[in-house]
């Protein structure tokens, strides 16, 4: 095994598994691209990104049950038995072998705060002739509002022989169209606020039809599902934007990670990608402090108790030092400062009296080429794979090794959401992961233009958001390389869009049979992405670069000079209007 090649998270699973067997993935599945087997006859399957020789021939793998997706490219995806990531380690020309992770799912006032009404009379632009592409939980087709618009669906949940970017899931097109159901409705309203066609709740691009992936949420799998879109629509000879309303935090935040590469390598002329920022403005996910001298430093971070099954922490910092990482239990029990490992398995476990903590400290990243550590904590009893981990105040001790002083960020990447730094370790910026990081994405921020409406009921509802200005639970920039993101703020609370038939939601946030309310940067996004389609209509060869340049000339934060930057509200509201004389 060439432990060297395996990134952190992918190998904690990876000795997980060789240690104690298929029952210690059970948490590793609520992150990582594990696939339990649904018979004792088939192996535990991993989702991988291998990064390797653009033209290697990995046919061959095959034989070790590694179902390569992709022929060509310098990172690609696959399936695989845990067991054969020693037999892909070793293959020459492949440099890195990285886990997909589990995503997370992030028009009435909207329009008219951003003078859309007026940019399409100006400029009779509908999204005709475009392709907009939703890779999300998948889409309503029987919904009035997409009538004749969806071209296809590849729903990667579904049995069947997949497509060309993967051979998984069923593609359907036509009559089979409702096959595939939008059972969480994300989707389906994030496709509404692109494209829906209503009298009420119009879409920004009515007319763009839509090619839709509905995926479980593997980042893997989303790659897949961007150069399926893009492929389609080529074929077509169209020009597409896709939509990812999704987002995590199990990258270098930085641009550098697989998705993110993914999608720059896709980008280009007549082929846009947007992306959410996030919706954690309100969440103390990250932590960061500037490793100096020779002195101990603390990062406190809280576990609520009888809550966290398991808890991750994903740290990165500059190649310019090195660091040594311990971990103190709230009892105060402690792990030896582990050091940098650059010469076989970086992975080491501790059983401290109330926890069981593993770190993997591996030498640099050779994408970015800096150093990333993982922290995993376990509860430990009778049974240590379904025990909490002991609740109350943990510390993350980190100390200079070697070189110069390093700032370094982490981020909690815990199964339970109310994991989070406290005290000087808060850090309430570089929360825009994956794929919101990638330099040719549009990364979007929300904007609130509406705090109340009425409900199916005939209740009043409101909500608790500042009115005309900047959601707050609007992820904050910029990157963790200093980058600026997001790059522009759209309506993305309360918006109306379609509802999923299929969908079990909330009352409350119905406004009739086939309309909901929703927020968050899930919904800013489809509005620019909507926005985009008008722009490709008009000049189908726009790239990602022209399109920002566009954007962020028409955008402006209030009270402050146009082309000012804020780490939320990037460049600021989109004025639609301006791009009219574009």
């Amino acid at each position: 095994m060439r432990h060297e090649k395996l990134s952190p998270g992918l190998l904690l699973a990876y000795e997980d598994y060789q240690r104690e067997g298929q029952e210690a993935l059970i948490p590793h599945k609520k992150s990582l691209g594990i696939v339990a087997p649904k018979t004792t006859l088939k192996p535990t399957r991993s989702v991988v990104f291998i990064y390797c020789d653009e033209q290697a021939d990995l046919s061959h793998l095959l034989q070790y049950g590694i179902e390569v997706n992709q022929n060509t490219g310098t990172v690609r995806t696959a399936y695989l038995p845990l067991e054969s990531l020693d037999a892909l380690s070793e293959e020459d020309t492949v440099q890195r072998i990285k886990p997909s992770r589990k995503l997370h799912l992030r028009m009435d006032v909207a329009s008219e705060r951003v003078n859309l009404p007026e940019f399409k009379k100006a400029t009779e632009l509908t999204g005709k002739g475009v392709i907009i592409g939703v890779v999300d939980s998948g889409i309503d087709p029987k919904h009035p509002a997409f009538a004749g618009r969806i071209l296809r669906i590849w729903d990667q949940t579904l049995p069947g022989e997949g497509v060309s970017e993967g051979g998984y899931g069923a593609e359907l097109t036509e009559a089979l169209l409702s096959v595939s159901q939008d059972t969480d409705g994300h989707g389906t309203h994030v496709a509404g606020i692109a494209a829906a066609s209503d009298s009420s709740y119009n879409g920004v691009a009515p007319e763009a039809e839509l090619v839709i992936v509905k995926t479980d949420l593997q980042d893997a799998h989303i790659a897949d599902g961007v150069r399926y879109i893009f492929r389609v629509a080529r074929e077509m000879g169209r020009p597409a934007v896709v939509n990812l309303s999704l987002g995590g935090h199990a990258d270098a935040h930085d641009g550098s990670d697989s998705l993110s590469k993914i999608i720059d390598a896709e980008t280009g002329p007549g082929r846009i990608v947007c992306c959410a920022a996030g919706n954690e403005g309100n969440d103390n996910i990250h932590g960061q402090t500037q490793v100096t001298g020779n002195r101990m430093h603390t990062m406190r971070f809280n576990v609520p108790s009888d809550q966290a099954g398991i808890v991750w922490l994903n740290g990165w910092y500059s190649k310019g030092g090195q660091l040594e990482v311990s971990v103190r239990s709230p009892k105060g029990f402690v792990t030896p400062f582990q050091a940098i490992v650059t010469d076989g398995n970086p992975s080491k476990a501790y059983t401290l009296p109330d926890a069981r903590v593993e770190i993997v400290t591996p030498g640099p990243d050779p994408v970015n080429g800096e150093y990333n550590f993982f922290v995993q904590i376990r509860g430990i009893g009778n049974d240590r794979f379904i025990q909490p981990v002991q609740g109350g105040i943990w510390q993350l001790r980190v100390r200079k090794a070697s070189g110069s002083d390093v700032r370094l960020d982490v981020w909690t990447l815990s199964d339970s959401p109310s994991v989070f730094f406290t005290g000087k370790s808060v850090s309430d910026a570089v929360k825009i992961g994956s794929p919101g990081a990638a330099s040719s994405a549009i990364t979007v921020a929300s904007y609130t233009t509406k705090v109340k409406y009425t409900d199916i009921d005939n209740n009043k509802q409101e909500i608790g958001l500042e009115l005309d200005n900047i959601s707050e639970f609007s992820s904050e920039g910029p990157l963790r390389n200093g980058a600026q993101k997001p790059d522009v703020a759209a309506p993305g609370a309360m918006i109306i869009s379609a509802l999923s038939s299929n969908a079990n939601l909330n009352r409350s946030m119905m406004v009739n049979s086939k309309f909901v309310a929703m927020a968050g940067t899930s919904m800013a996004t489809p509005f620019v992405t909507g926005l985009v389609a008008l722009l490709l209509q008009k000049n189908p060869n726009l790239d990602p670069a022209k399109v920002k340049e566009m954007l962020f000339k028409n955008s402006s934060i209030p009270g402050k000079a146009a082309g000012t930057f804020d780490s939320k509200w990037g460049f600021g509201l989109i004025d639609t209007l301006k791009l009219a004389e574009e």
